[in-house]
């Protein structure tokens, strides 16, 4: 039992490619036997397009759930699960028992509740399953996928004990090594290198010492293809960090000039205003020892009761009180008349502070204009740089990607050419076999003994002459 685990996002393509075979090579024959899991329809087609609008209504799932709707968005809704049987099995292999190991490796993913498509497939010698599983939640969610590949080799590892196997020996270490707290790495076989044992085991002949040194030889250069397409990926995430970096440094730095600017045009405004605030303490001086002296006499205090009786009242400090009863409360209360003289003051510091802070707005519009321009125009920058960095790393990345498939087709044609060269070798050592050589000349003389009689030999002198 090899299983193995891909992740996807179109429910569309998954279902099409393994119900029908890829577009250049449709193939629905090798499909065996299809079943649904979850679901109310056995039929493949309704059961993909239902899985399909399950995961395109997660957002409205999550808001009736609570839960925010923020971070990345869900990308890889599809889980492709393939479990893998040993071309020995094939004969005694039963769809009870491939459906009894389905069952155990969606309970070992965690996914026994999740709807799942599953597609038996003929047409390899070692009988497989594919399973497309839903990861969306009831709740929107996404089924947590964290450790799935050390529980589905646990599962493995067990399954395989139970069935007296041992076809997997490396999952025997790894656990092995997982028991001890050693980290161990799934590492799948890469493409180009499970084509190239194909292309060998199809060239296979008497002279293995070639094949090994072509198969080195393009496991040389896929390795280094395969270093090349690293270092481009590492680049390119690269550029796109210097570029998100830069455009957020010059961001911060439109930010801070124009705090820069508000905290001058503020102090600039506050100094012009310096002499008022001055002039203002100077006269409420004053005025405090004015009040003073005129409360010593009689009509003093009567001046300094009307001087401040509260006549433009304010709306926001509550209803107005008459100017009677300001007038009756103060003519007997000194506290009263400090209160009212006090309240005079305090209204002309409010209206100077109203004064400034109308100035310091007036002098920061400018100044905040000027920052929402800096700030739209390098996000257009920054728009414009991202749309040409990603034109030219998909440009790099379609050149890369022809380097592989030129890679590829050269692959092809040196085995092709490796197995005809080694076909005429076959032919010509056959040809060049001293007994085959004898046989040969064994066989021409049998068949030029039984094709012709050739007449006996003559002798002039039996001839009879008349003497």
């Amino acid at each position: 039992m090899n299983p193995r685990i891909l992740h996807g996002r179109s429910f569309k393509g998954a279902a099409a490619y393994l119900l029908k075979g890829s577009k250049h090579e449709l193939n629905e024959k090798r499909v065996a036997w299809t079943m649904t899991r979850n679901l109310a329809t056995q039929n493949p087609e309704t059961a993909w397009r239902v899985m399909a609008a399950i995961a395109m209504d997660a957002p409205q799932r999550k808001k009736e759930a609570g839960i925010p709707s923020t971070g990345r968005k869900q990308k890889n809704i599809v889980k492709h699960l393939v479990l893998t049987w040993h071309p020995e099995e094939k004969d005694t292999l039963t769809r009870e028992d491939m459906e009894a190991a389905i069952e155990g490796a969606l309970k070992a993913l965690g996914a026994e509740n999740q709807q799942a498509l599953i597609i038996s497939h003929n047409d390899t010698k070692h009988p497989h399953v594919h399973i497309l599983i839903n990861r969306t939640l009831d709740n929107g969610t996404l089924l947590d996928d964290s450790n799935e590949w050390n529980n589905l080799s646990a599962w493995a590892l067990e399954y395989q004990r139970q069935r007296g196997q041992h076809y997997s020996p490396q999952r025997e270490l790894n656990a092995e090594a997982r028991a001890r707290g050693e980290k161990t790495k799934y590492r799948p076989v890469p493409r180009h290198i499970i084509d190239a044992e194909k292309f060998i085991r199809q060239s296979a002949n008497d002279n293995p010492d070639r094949r090994i040194e072509m198969r080195h030889k393009h496991h040389a250069l896929a390795k280094e293809q395969a270093n090349r397409s690293h270092r481009l990926k590492k680049r390119h995430k690269a550029q796109w960090d210097d570029l998100q970096h830069d455009f957020l440094q010059n961001r911060h730095a439109i930010r801070e000039q124009a705090r820069k600017g508000q905290a001058a045009a503020r102090v600039q405004i506050i100094e012009t205003f310096r002499p008022q605030w001055r002039a203002l303490k100077e006269a409420e001086i004053s005025e405090r020892r004015q009040f003073e002296a005129r409360e010593k006499s009689n009509f003093g205090r009567l001046s300094n009761l009307f001087r401040n009786v509260d006549i433009a009242h304010a709306a926001a400090d509550g209803p107005r009180p008459s100017i009677l009863s300001q007038l009756w409360r103060g003519i007997g209360d000194a506290t009263e008349r400090q209160a009212m003289f006090d309240k005079q003051l305090a209204q002309r510091r409010q209206e100077l502070d109203t004064r400034q802070r109308k100035a310091i707005r007036a002098a920061m519009l400018p100044v905040v204009a000027a920052y929402k321009m800096e700030s739209e125009t390098a996000v257009i920058e920054y728009r414009r740089a991202r749309a040409d960095l990603t034109f030219i790393q998909r440009g790099e990345l379609a050149k890369n990607k022809a380097e592989w498939h030129q890679l590829i087709e050269r692959r092809k044609a040196d085995f092709e050419k490796l197995a005809l060269s080694l076909e005429r070798t076959q032919e010509f050592n056959k040809a060049a076999d001293p007994q085959s050589f004898l046989d040969k000349l064994r066989n021409r003389a049998a068949d030029f003994r039984a094709d012709r009689d050739p007449p006996g030999p003559s002798n002039d002198n039996d001839r009879t002459r008349d003497d």
